[in-house]
């Protein structure tokens, strides 16, 4: 693995979260947004033959003038179609028609809400939205993910907790299954990843036993930031540096129509700070972010715990922090440092994604000097 070319969107550029898509399934292009000086954001489709770009429609405000364009969207990977949110509302544009303009696919009812995380299935004919809703007699919220036929317009809610849950995302290996989190702190959600399907899983099930992974099983891993692979029914996850006991790292975790015959989940790459992570299509290249200096061989003793310190205080009192990029071939153990970035709230999380082939990489860098998403052009050896 080596980087061929370095090249800046411009400032004020972010990409979208890792379980979602910026990479056109044409190969060629990429969205990525850029915020306005009204606060509102405006998409982009970047030409990567030519690092040209050419604004996007811009999203419609729904609800007044407090509507504002997501921070994320999300292409689907076999399909020139485009899903991302506005404030109460989801909107759908086909890449492949010339002049064409959003489409609004859904709002939300009256008590509800839209979550910001948009996901399209891989073939564009249908999306995914979570919606945090109110139970109008008690007050109390529920969290639903809600799918939208785009042809139709048809509606279902898939299932609904009476817990946080979010990240709803489709399996791009098999989209009948559906991923997503029981959101809560790090240290005390020990049942983070779950996954759906209409007929194995019904009423969702969690798909990551945190302590029978762990070396100790009193010692449990706390995991989370977890992204659906193309290459398998599974998802890679972090367990992260927080965790009280090992190993921390890359994991694999799997579903299955049995949760009896289950593959048991599998450490990729041991790392002690480990953050964010994505994949190729093939599962062989991955890509994180750190909550510390990138420690190729686990960080231990001061090193460990000084980047555990700073990135809890950078969390705590919304302070930056240094994050590294780095690239992983988990078939042949090599890693590449790509940048050393400054991370902040969000949308200012390094957030590295791959394209679907592995010749891009991008990523968000909150620095005052470069503040924006770069895009790496790679070669593999």
């Amino acid at each position: 693995m080596q980087i061929t070319t370095r090249h800046f969107l411009g400032a004020g550029t972010t990409i979208t979260y890792p379980h979602c898509n910026g990479f056109v399934s044409d190969g060629a292009h990429m969205i990525y947004r850029q915020a306005l000086p009204t606060g509102e954001g405006q998409l982009h489709n970047l030409d990567l033959r030519t690092l040209k770009t050419a604004p996007l429609p811009p999203l419609p405000r729904s609800h007044g003038p407090d509507g504002k364009a997501g921070v994320s969207y999300d292409v689907a990977t076999n399909a020139l179609r485009l899903a991302a949110l506005s404030r109460h509302a989801a909107w759908t544009l086909d890449l492949a028609e010339p002049g064409a303009n959003w489409r609004q696919i859904y709002t939300s009812p009256a008590g509800s809400t839209l979550q910001d995380l948009p996901s399209i299935s891989p073939d564009g004919r249908k999306l995914l939205v979570g919606e945090t809703r109110v139970n109008s007699a008690t007050g109390a919220n529920t969290c639903a993910a809600v799918e939208i036929d785009h042809e139709t317009l048809h509606t279902r809610t898939l299932f609904e907790h009476s817990w946080h849950a979010n990240h709803f995302h489709y399996c791009p290996h098999d989209p009948a299954w559906v991923g997503y989190s029981h959101e809560g702190p790090t240290e005390k959600t020990l049942d983070r990843c779950w996954a759906w399907h209409a007929r194995h899983a019904p009423e969702g099930r969690c798909v990551f036993d945190q302590h029978a992974a762990a070396e100790n099983p009193a010692l449990p891993l706390n995991a989370g930031h977890e992204r659906w692979s193309y290459h398998d029914t599974s998802a890679y996850v972090i367990a992260y540096a927080v965790s009280p006991g090992g190993k921390r790292g890359l994991w694999e975790i799997f579903a299955a129509p049995d949760p009896t015959q289950t593959r048991p989940p599998r450490l990729l790459r041991e790392s002690n700070t480990a953050w964010h992570c994505n994949m190729d299509t093939t599962g062989r290249i991955a890509v994180i972010d750190t909550s510390a200096p990138w420690d190729s061989d686990p960080a231990t003793g001061a090193a460990y715990d000084n980047g555990v310190a700073a990135h809890l205080q950078a969390d705590r009192d919304r302070t930056p922090n240094t994050s590294d990029v780095v690239l992983l071939d988990l078939k042949t153990g090599a890693d590449l440092l790509v940048a050393t970035v400054t991370r902040t709230r969000h949308p200012w999380h390094p957030h590295p994604a791959l394209s679907p082939d592995a010749r891009w990489l991008v990523y968000n860098d909150a620095n005052p000097a470069r503040q924006g998403a770069w895009l790496v052009r790679l070669q593999q050896r």
